[in-house]
């Protein structure tokens, strides 16, 4: 197999930064466990900050039988995503969070002499999962720092190699970017390999960049959607994956018989009834993450990656010291000490409007700071004997 195309311990940091093991107070796991502090303001993790709609969470809880095993079809649900996708249920199967997906994905049609390849920086949990279903990992690193996808790299790597599977992510989580239809149709037809589009933030790209309607064209095209985002129910699990109904036989063959429970599946059919509540929020959240943008584009020294997610990837000058100074200051922000070919960074999700101005704020002071401390330290540098 064919060398890896980024050194391990760039892989292994990303890995430990979307995982929770960064080793410098990033407090990932404890964020994510729900260890934050109420003073500090979460704005880590990609999550819709908005409320459930009033009374959405008794309406669900109405009429559960508790002491009932969920429906391990999951077949209300799978037909409600079908009505919303254009599909039909049998090629639609959902799981306990995106994470899981992947999980079953790679434990279908990856293991070992059955290779994984992913274009770093991306969400660090493909790589996790490979490592867990050991399943050999490639990578093409993004092309114009972080934006385009090295379309002649990924296929180069496919020729050369046992690849089964490849993970698009789009937009691409860190960076923000979407790669546009037509070069993922390329590796659909030139890659000979199992091609999943992870659409996590899809809805904040709007549902034109979505390759759903391709699943009937391409029988080696998944595409895998979630609730955690867009949908506000980042703390219940849910996850779905499209395909063509063989693929999803298949890994129905891997999933936990009960792996999605009743209150989830409730959910996420009540969550689908209140589509057009939820798209006024992804509307807002649009707005918000531009936002962010151009304030912190303004901010000197900082380097800013357009988004179609909600989210925004930003360079400082020191990455670390920032993180910690965003929190001094209330606000948890996602700390990366490295991407590949970006270096140390920083990512902020869209938050409230009150949120996002305090942010902001916070941002502006940390900046003015660092401008300060500068002059002053070349001074201390020139003065030295």
């Amino acid at each position: 197999m064919g060398n890896k195309s980024t050194p391990g311990r760039e892989r292994d940091q990303e890995t430990r930064d979307a995982t929770g093991g960064v080793p410098h107070e990033n407090q990932e796991t404890r964020d994510v466990a729900g260890g934050v502090p109420a003073s500090l303001i979460k704005l880590d993790a990609n999550e819709n900050p908005f409320p459930w709609p009033e009374g959405l969470g008794a309406e669900i809880a109405a009429g559960l039988e508790f002491n009932r095993y969920p429906d391990g079809e999951a077949i209300a649900l799978r037909e409600a995503l079908a009505a919303r996708c254009g599909l039909r249920a049998e090629e639609i199967i959902v799981g306990n969070g995106s994470d899981e997906l992947i999980v079953m994905a790679l434990q279908t049609f990856g293991g070992p002499g059955r290779a994984l390849l992913i274009h770093p920086p991306t969400f660090g949990v493909y790589a996790a999962m490979a490592a867990t279903t050991g399943t050999p990992l490639l990578e093409a690193p993004l092309a114009a720092e972080g934006q385009a996808l090295n379309l002649e790299k990924m296929l180069s790597l496919c020729r050369d190699n046992p690849v089964a599977v490849m993970i698009v992510c789009n937009p691409n989580n860190p960076t923000g970017a979407l790669f546009p239809r037509p070069e993922i149709e390329r590796l659909l037809k030139e890659s000979g390999t199992l091609v999943l589009v992870d659409e996590a933030y899809g809805e904040f790209a709007g549902a034109e960049t979505s390759v759903l309607p391709l699943i009937s064209e391409y029988q080696n095209l998944l595409v895998m959607k979630t609730f955690s985002k867009a949908f506000g129910m980042a703390a219940l699990r849910l996850g779905y994956l499209c395909g063509p109904a063989a693929a999803v036989s298949s890994l129905n063959r891997t999933r936990q018989t009960f792996n999605v429970n009743s209150f989830t599946q409730k959910a996420g059919l009540a969550v689908i009834r209140r589509a057009a509540a939820y798209e006024r929020q992804v509307a807002a959240l649009r707005a918000e993450t531009e936002k962010l943008y151009r304030g912190l584009k303004g901010l000197p020294g900082v380097k800013v990656w357009p988004t179609r997610a909600n989210f925004v990837l930003f360079r400082p000058p020191d990455a670390i010291r920032w993180g910690e100074a965003l929190r001094a200051r209330g606000f948890i922000a996602r700390v990366f000490e490295h991407l590949t070919g970006l270096g140390p960074c920083l990512r902020v999700s869209a938050g409230t409007p009150a949120e996002n101005e305090a942010f902001l704020r916070a941002a502006g002071e940390v900046a003015a700071a660092e401008n300060e401390a500068s002059p002053r330290a070349a001074g201390e540098v020139a003065a030295a004997p």
